[in-house]
């Protein structure tokens, strides 16, 4: 009975033996996992470094530029324009025109193009080995709008807009057959020319067919909306407020004749009182 100690620690000793050894193979086998998983990523990191080169340095890969007409290149496919200037966006690409197509920056390019005015939306992909394309979704002016005069030459300034407030300049020739906004200020944020020009197309579109008479808007004050009416060979200025547009129109024409026969000088009427025509002397006119 003695001896049991003894055999108990030689039965421990073989078990921590055994443990050690186990525990050196698992270390082996993770030392030898790392070992490859480390010569697997460089290996990896060696071939994409070398694809890369091939990408960048190879010619089969380089958005040409044309010889005779420098700044352009064939390689560059344009869809959705109209009225945005070919050159302006041609331009947005100028530093990609002789390099990789690997090296263009399609996100970067997409936001230039937005920071043109007639785009609303583009996309920009590549299509390898050398093209890229670019389809633009260009705004839609809804009417003219007169800015205040440049103050070189006193002229006033004509201009578009779209329904969200962007003022466009044309620049190729282009034949529009819209209302024209007056009292839309350039330097004024793009939230409040928004809301002026809604609040007119939200008139127009009130109005329907009597918005046919109507060729200019004052929105100088978005809640007196005067509206330039052509009756009878004259125009008269049309002071509607901000509600029952429609109503207000019919109301006047209803009753124009007897108003021009007692108020032949007239020019302005104030209709901002649904019923009631007010004559007034002088034009009234916002900036």
């Amino acid at each position: 009975m003695a001896r049991r100690p003894e055999a108990e620690e030689r039965t421990n000793r073989v078990h921590t033996a055994k443990e050690s050894l186990f525990a050196g193979i698992r270390w082996g086998r993770f030392a030898i996992w790392l070992s490859l998983g480390f010569c697997l990523m460089m290996g990896t990191l060696y071939a994409w470094r070398r694809t890369e080169e091939f990408l960048i340095k190879d010619d089969r890969f380089r958005v040409t530029e044309a010889d005779e007409f420098p700044g352009q290149s064939p390689n560059l496919i344009v869809e959705g324009i109209h009225y945005a200037s070919a050159s302006q966006i041609r331009h947005v690409f100028a530093e990609d025109f002789g390099r990789s197509l690997y090296l263009v920056p399609v996100e970067r390019r997409r936001e230039q193009l937005l920071a043109i005015d007639w785009v609303e939306e583009a996309t920009v992909s590549k299509i390898w080995p050398n093209t890229i394309k670019a389809h633009v979704r260009e705004r839609t002016p809804v009417a003219f709008v007169r800015l205040r005069a440049n103050p070189k030459d006193g002229m006033s300034q004509l201009a578009l807009i779209d329904k969200d407030g962007y003022l466009l300049r044309p620049r190729v020739a282009a034949k529009f057959i819209l209302p024209v906004i007056r009292g839309v200020r350039e330097t004024e944020s793009l939230e409040n020319r928004r809301a002026r020009v809604r609040r007119v197309l939200g008139m127009l579109k009130e109005a329907g067919p009597l918005a046919n008479q109507i060729s200019e808007v004052n929105v100088a004050d978005p809640n007196n909306l005067i509206a330039a009416e052509h009756v009878d060979n004259r125009v008269v200025n049309l002071m509607l407020g901000d509600e029952n547009y429609a109503e207000r129109l019919r109301n006047f024409l209803a009753n124009y004749h007897d108003v021009m026969l007692s108020r032949p000088d007239a020019k302005t009427f104030d209709l901002r009182v649904d019923g009631v025509i007010t004559a007034l002397g002088e034009e009234t006119r916002g900036e």
